[in-house]
């Protein structure tokens, strides 16, 4: 996504480091609630940060459990939970 552009790259990282965190935070606060409108919007928005870190078949998976949340089902919240896990201790080598 950088193009190998040292700057973007950096950028990109320090977004990913500081929303990323808050973003998981509320994707597990909003599925203990069953807000299933809610927990699409920040998968949506953690799907962005999946395929900024080069994780292809993550951000497919993604995308189709957000469609999947559409439908009010939590059918692979475990596998996107996997990859949360993944990202989350990918950063800690940022």
């Amino acid at each position: 996504m950088s193009d190998n552009n040292l700057e973007v790259r950096e950028m990109l990282q320090i977004i990913i480091k500081e929303e990323f965190p808050l973003e998981k935070e509320i994707y597990y606060e909003q599925l203990k609630l069953k807000n299933f409108k809610k927990i699409q919007e920040i998968v949506h928005k953690i799907k962005h940060k999946i395929n900024a870190v080069g994780l292809v078949e993550g951000y497919a998976l993604a995308n189709n459990y957000e469609n999947n949340l559409r439908n009010e089902s939590l059918e692979l919240s475990k596998e996107f939970e996997e990859i949360l896990n993944e990202i989350t201790n990918f950063i800690k080598t940022f």
